[in-house]
Formats: C-alpha cells, sequence, structure tokens
C-alpha cells in the first residue's frame, strides 16, 4: 500500500511538473508572436496585428480565442494583449483545471 501511494504521489509531481512546463512553453511561443506580428505588421495598423497574432498563435499551436486578443492605439502608442489558458486537466475533452496566461506589450508607433 505505501509503494502504491508513493508511486501516486512520483506520477502526480512528474504530472503537475509537465504542465508547468507546458505552460510557459504556451507563453514563450505567445511572447514571440506578439514581437514578431509587431516587427512584421506594425506599420500596418491594429488590425494588422491583431490578424498576424492570431495567425501566428495558430501556427504555434497555441489555441487564443480571437475575442481574447485586444490592439489598441493612441497618438504615439500601440498597447497588445492576449490572454489564453493552457488546459492543465482534462476529462473527456473538457477542461477542468486551467492555467491562465496573459501577454502585454506596449510599443512606441513608427512613422
Amino acid at each position: 500500500m505505501k509503494a502504491l501511494v508513493g508511486a501516486f504521489v512520483a506520477l502526480a509531481f512528474f504530472y503537475v511538473f509537465y504542465s508547468g512546463v507546458m505552460a510557459v512553453w504556451s507563453y514563450i511561443q505567445i511572447d514571440g508572436v506578439v514581437d514578431k506580428a509587431w516587427e512584421d505588421q506594425g506599420r500596418n495598423g491594429p488590425t494588422a496585428v491583431h490578424a498576424a497574432i492570431l495567425n501566428g498563435a495558430a501556427e504555434a499551436g497555441v489555441p487564443v480565442d480571437a475575442r481574447f486578443v485586444v490592439v489598441g492605439e493612441d497618438e504615439r502608442e500601440v498597447s497588445v494583449a492576449v490572454r489564453w489558458s493552457f488546459p492543465a486537466v482534462t476529462y473527456k475533452g473538457e477542461s477542468l483545471i486551467d492555467i491562465p496566461l496573459s501577454v502585454q506589450r506596449t510599443y512606441e508607433k513608427r512613422p
């Protein structure tokens, strides 16, 4: 019985570790997508940056809902906020526990 409990604890530890690593990977992917979208589409306005973020996230394999990608601008800056979650525990295709993640950036407008 003690060995079974020890095996269960070890399995749970490695699953938590795996979920954390995958959440960090997801964050790094979206962080890079946001920067690349700004580099490639920054001169074309917020709509182009928004579309580039959605396309980049899909290519990276990170599901991001378009409603949670917000690109705003004022006279001098463009701000980008992306929110998504990594499903840490799923059961029968339904996410039971999510790890919420977000990336926020502010860029100076290009002439």
